[in-house]
């Protein structure tokens, strides 16, 4: 897939529409704050972390970064308390245990 800018990579945003679109689930592929907006507006919000499920997105955020809620990242949760994310451009895609820390919201496409 091509990330925002072109080129073949996956940026965390567009990792979470992949994801999503490969089980037939259709996001958009803007921005992670952008995707948390148009879930939450749906009904697609998960009200706690406790009750993740294989797919679901979470989002980070809090930064005065004028996106909605400050939401800066998306990880995507493959289970057993682990995700996969495209973290930066020099790291890649990886598969490691959720980041409580700025984790404001779980969505469920």
């Amino acid at each position: 897939m091509d990330g925002p800018n072109g080129g073949s990579y996956f940026d965390c945003s567009s990792l979470a529409y992949a994801t999503e679109l490969s089980v037939g689930k259709n996001i958009t592929s803007s921005c992670a704050a952008d995707q948390a907006k148009k879930l939450k507006n749906s009904g697609k919000m998960v009200e706690t972390m406790t009750d993740l499920e294989i797919g679901d997105l979470i989002y980070y955020g809090g930064h005065n970064n004028g996106r909605f809620l400050g939401i800066y990242h998306v990880a995507v949760y493959v289970g057993n308390g682990y995700c996969v994310e495209a973290f930066s451009t020099g790291t890649g895609v990886i598969y490691t245990p959720i980041r409580n820390k700025n984790a404001i919201m779980v969505c469920r496409p």
